[in-house]
């Protein structure tokens, strides 16, 4: 902890350090140091997994001939428990840490009714969403349905899609904390760059190979065509303590050109969470470009071939350069991600003509289902200017590519574009 404050503080970079009850005693002298000089602060880290995990098992136990009675009982007992194990253990942070506020908690298990419970609690973030992971039991069905991370590599309000949610598992309406819109928490990435690459976890390579300046870096462009962008740098004290004397200058060099960056503005966690939601009531879609060099047929210097990825509050899309439709969908809606060939919609028809100074598209898509999709045209569409359309959304991604946002329903689905030339 020692040699990552060093290299951080000695940039102004503030640090969030996420604690639990057992550790907060060991190392609150220090925490508090830096927090005084430095304006360091905490979080606090949350685990409900036992505590839900031994409620199922009880309920099961109580009512062994009807999995929704069981279900049932269990929510309401969960809804009425957390809260309180929430302040009981802000209470115990609180007495070795005085000075700590009721901003940002971290977790790995998290559902909706976790959510709830920490909005009653005061707290106004939630740490911990990590990109293309499950976060909960797949040998536990019932208890709570298998679900993907959502947004991994920005900030996002967690349940902002529940009413969607609602047309497929209706919930309890006459409970109001259930039934109303949720956007009072907001969901911080774990790791930002995870997306980005499989080995976010391997500080000194990262720091070898230069990595995370590009990862910073690609950020960096992306913020252009981005109204709002966050970045997390997620570092264990653990892996700091096992760098060489080169290593520690490598990390000190990072954090050196961080904030030599003019868009850097360093910050806790909690202060980019008031930051969002001071200029968002809703999700803001995020678009991110950036080259991969996966070789390809046995390349001995890989083409860097560009990836685009997409999320919104319904959906998370990616695409890989020179294809329109996406290579992966993310649908929050539904929890489901369409990996098959089969399941996907298609792009029937395409066709863009020119009349006079206006470029119109006619675009024909075939979908199985109802489901949040988007396309990308490729190229440089900086001369072309939007008059109308009957899309959710056109966006410009630099000089790189023109994405077009649509909601897709069952069947045929038709989409005309004007733009002007």
């Amino acid at each position: 902890m020692r040699l990552l404050a060093a290299a951080a503080h000695k940039h102004n970079i503030p640090i969030t350090w996420a604690v639990d009850t057992k550790s907060v005693p060991i190392i609150a002298k220090l925490i508090t140091e830096w927090q005084m000089e430095h304006g360091d602060a905490s979080l606090l880290m949350l685990d409900i997994k036992p505590m839900w995990a031994a409620n199922w098992e009880a309920q099961q136990a109580a009512n062994p001939g009807s999995s929704t009675a069981a279900m049932a009982v269990h929510l309401v007992t969960m809804r009425e428990k957390l809260p309180a194990y929430i302040a009981k253990e802000w209470e115990n942070v609180k007495r070795t840490l005085p000075w700590a506020e009721p901003s940002v908690v971290g977790a790995a298990f998290k559902n909706d009714v976790f959510l709830r419970a920490l909005e009653q609690s005061e707290f106004r973030g939630l740490w911990g969403y990590h990109w293309n992971q499950h976060h909960t039991e797949p040998d536990d069905p019932e208890a709570s349905a298998p679900e993907i991370d959502r947004a991994g590599f920005g900030c996002f309000y967690p349940l902002e899609a529940s009413t969607a949610m609602e047309a497929i598992a209706p919930r309890d309406t006459d409970d109001e904390n259930t039934a109303r819109p949720f956007r009072g928490l907001v969901g911080l990435p774990y790791h930002t760059a995870a997306h980005l690459t499989e080995e976010t976890a391997n500080l000194r390579a990262a720091l070898l190979n230069g990595t995370a300046q590009q990862h910073y870096d690609i950020y960096v462009e992306n913020t252009a065509w981005n109204r709002w962008l966050g970045y997390v740098e997620h570092i264990d004290p653990l892996t700091v303590a096992r760098l060489g004397e080169e290593d520690i200058e490598r990390l000190d060099a990072y954090f050196a050109h961080v904030v030599s960056v003019q868009e850097t503005k360093p910050q806790l966690l909690a202060q980019m969470v008031d930051d969002y939601l001071k200029h968002h009531e809703q999700i803001e879609p995020i678009t991110i470009v950036a080259a991969h060099t996966t070789p390809q047929n046995g390349e001995v210097k890989p083409t860097p071939i560009l990836r685009t990825f997409y999320c919104d509050a319904a959906c998370e899309l990616a695409f890989v350069e020179g294809a329109m439709e996406p290579v992966e969908i993310k649908n929050f809606a539904s929890e489901r991600v369409l990996q098959t060939d089969a399941t996907k919609p298609v792009v029937t028809a395409f066709a863009p003509t020119r009349h006079r100074t206006e470029l119109r598209i006619a675009i024909t898509i075939e979908s199985i289902r109802a489901i949040p999709y988007g396309i990308t045209v490729w190229g440089d569409h900086a001369g072309l200017q939007l008059i109308e359309s009957n899309t959710d959304d056109v966006r410009w991604i630099g000089n790189h590519a023109l994405f077009i946002r649509l909601t897709l329903q069952a069947g045929k689905n038709e989409f005309n574009l004007k733009l002007t030339i």
